[in-house]
């Protein structure tokens, strides 16, 4: 995230940044509030928690002025979550955000609420999040009502949530929902759309959870499990990605999606080493759709793995002269589709 409304601006964590960080744990004003005064933050503690990990959690820094004052998390809620603040049934894609102005001097100047309502405009517009959570101590008054400031209400008391200064306290739950934003679209392929929306804007990992629960009420649905798969092969899952393709095809798919499935589940299985596999469903593929070139290209690269190197360049060749708009290669188009099939013979002179 890197957003910028007037003095305030919030944008990606740097690694430079665990020094500020730690300066603003270290202080007692800022810890008896986040984290807990009986434990000021050393550099160390800070490259683990903050530095650490990787996705679904993105971590930001917050200026003011150009002048670093605070820190901001936002993430898809997950399963344990949902559970807890009772949206274990609920089909909305939902964040949570965390944060704290580490400058004391700073407090109770409003800066709070223009980063509140900035990340939230974020989240609604750009992640296409349909409900928004916090859970702050119930005794954090101020911090409640910058959050009832910026539209958040109060939902429900979630009973000893947080270990704080060695003690465990109530929270409450306090969420956003935008006002007369459509939740969820009525018709399954409209669902399908939002979840390609939320996979083409980055957020994967909320597409996925998405077409899970599309999943469990039409379990038959093959585009769903289609689609399901294109998510985890793009957030690098691709060994979760396989059954999902599997199902799909399996299903019945219509043209097109069968073509990307085939693709997709071949390549897969060729980036995870399986390169039978690959070679058998990328062959299937062919057969079907024998005028589909990126199925032979990576039939092609798949061949190159089990060391057919010579059919694999022949391949790649037969595609170069068919497709390529290059003059100089289509002026030696016959040539090239001579040698395509010959590539190892000598001849004698």
């Amino acid at each position: 995230m890197e957003r910028t409304n007037g003095r305030i601006k919030i944008r990606p964590i740097k690694e430079e940044d665990k020094y500020i960080i730690k300066k603003w744990l270290s202080d007692p004003e800022v810890l008896q509030f986040y984290e807990g005064r009986d434990r000021p933050f050393t550099l160390e503690m800070v490259e683990e928690k903050f530095m650490k990990g990787s996705p679904p959690v993105s971590r930001c820094i917050v200026t003011f002025e150009d002048r670093e004052i605070g820190y901001l998390q936002y993430y898809p809620i997950d399963e344990e979550e949902q559970d807890k603040y009772g949206y274990s049934q609920s089909q909305e894609v939902i964040y949570g955000t965390d944060q704290f102005i580490g400058e004391f001097a700073l407090w109770n100047q409003g800066i709070g609420t223009l980063m509140i309502n900035e990340v939230k405009k974020y989240l609604i517009e750009t992640k296409g999040a349909d409900r928004l959570v916090m859970d702050p101590m119930v005794w954090n008054e101020r911090a409640i009502k910058c959050y009832e400031k910026c539209g958040y209400r109060k939902v429900k008391i979630l009973p000893q949530n947080e270990l704080h200064e060695g003690d465990w306290h109530d929270a409450w739950l306090v969420e956003y929902r935008p006002e007369k934003k459509k939740i969820w679209a009525e018709s399954v392929e409209e669902r399908i759309k939002q979840g390609i929306k939320l996979r083409d804007g980055g957020n994967i990992q909320a597409s996925i959870e998405l077409f899970k629960m599309l999943i469990e009420k039409e379990p038959r649905n093959a585009g769903i499990h289609y689609q399901c798969a294109w998510s985890h092969d793009a957030l690098g899952k691709e060994r979760e990605a396989i059954p999902y393709y599997e199902k799909a095809i399996t299903l019945g798919l219509n043209e097109s999606e069968l073509q990307g499935a085939y693709l997709g589940l071949g390549s897969t299985y060729r980036t995870l080493g399986e390169y039978e596999h690959a070679k058998q469903v990328l062959l299937n593929g062919m057969e079907r759709f024998p005028d589909h070139n990126a199925l032979k290209l990576f039939y092609s690269m798949t061949l190159h793995n089990t060391n057919e190197h010579s059919e694999a360049m022949g391949i790649l060749l037969n595609l170069l002269a068919e497709t390529s708009a290059d003059k100089t290669i289509q002026s030696y188009r016959k040539a090239i589709e001579f040698y395509a099939g010959q590539l190892d013979r000598v001849w004698e002179q």
